[in-house]
């Protein structure tokens, strides 16, 4: 199963060949799945991943052994990956001396993520002083978070904006930064990726303006998010045009396969990005 699961991403690879340096009709930016919340985001040479490294796996599935390998060996389709992105420091999300050893290994990859992230990072095994120059570590604060990221030759090529959700569960989590990542990819294509944000409404209302700032092509919000409000008002809350359900244990709920909602179980599963125009945040071409 293990095999089958990176054979499938490497076909996805070879299958999107040539590659473009921006997404095109013929090759449009994609979403892979690789397990819990970690995905990989391809926009022409522009590559991202989200949460891609973790160890824990508290009933989710983890990334398989293979896949793992892959991405910190660098081997397609982890070839020529721009950035990874950090929701927040659990463990079925992040590692940190995976991530360091990643970082090491790859020198050119830059790092966004909490700030409680890069502390963790600078206690853990494998730090060097050099990431620090390759990470933009968040504040803990409320408002919008702005980003430009080079790549690909490209001084503009990854544009963030990200803001601080708080995570699912109550007063009881209040100080976990859990980072909600907006990250539009050489001017054409915008995904989200919320980590493990609340469903309260309230919080997403204080935040209409964030969200109405720019136009998701697709998001991807934690299950429970749909559970609770459905694909329609999930759309419309997160100004999204698609959504597909993560984090979903490996002990599903009863109500999600005949929920009609769109969700992520399979690694190698993907979904592609339609193209727009975005090279301005007012622009919802």
């Amino acid at each position: 199963m293990m095999k089958t699961c990176l054979s499938a991403l490497l076909g996805l690879a070879v299958l999107s060949a040539p590659v473009s340096a921006h997404p095109t009709e013929d090759d449009p930016a994609s979403a892979y799945f690789l397990a819990n919340e970690a995905i990989l985001v391809s926009a022409g040479e522009t590559r991202i991943l989200f949460d891609p490294l973790f160890s824990v796996s508290y009933g989710y599935p983890l990334v398989a052994p293979d896949v793992r390998a892959a991405i910190m060996a660098g081997e397609a389709p982890f070839d020529g990956v721009d950035a990874i992105f950090i929701s927040h420091i659990h463990g079925d999300h992040f590692d940190a001396p995976a991530v360091n050893a990643y970082l090491a290994a790859h020198p050119d990859v830059l790092l966004v993520g909490p700030e409680q992230a890069e502390r963790d990072m600078r206690a853990a095994e494998g730090w060097d002083e050099a990431f620090t120059a390759r990470i933009h570590a968040l504040p803990f604060i409320a408002g919008t978070q702005e980003l430009v990221l080079p790549a690909d030759g490209e001084a503009d090529a990854i544009t963030v904006e990200a803001i601080h959700i708080p995570h699912a569960g109550g007063p009881g989590r209040a100080g976990i930064q859990n980072m909600a990542h907006r990250v539009t990819l050489n001017g054409a294509a915008t995904v989200m990726h919320l980590g493990d944000a609340t469903p309260d409404a309230a919080i997403y209302a204080v935040h209409e303006s964030h969200f109405q700032a720019r136009t998701t092509q697709h998001a991807f919000p934690p299950y429970w998010v749909l559970g609770e409000w459905g694909d329609a008002d999930t759309r419309t809350r997160l100004n999204a045009e698609a959504v597909t359900g993560i984090h979903i244990p490996i002990n599903q709920p009863d109500w999600l396969a005949t929920s009609g909602e769109d969700y992520f179980t399979e690694p190698g599963a993907t979904r592609a990005i339609p193209s727009h125009s975005h090279d301005t945040p007012d622009s919802q071409d």
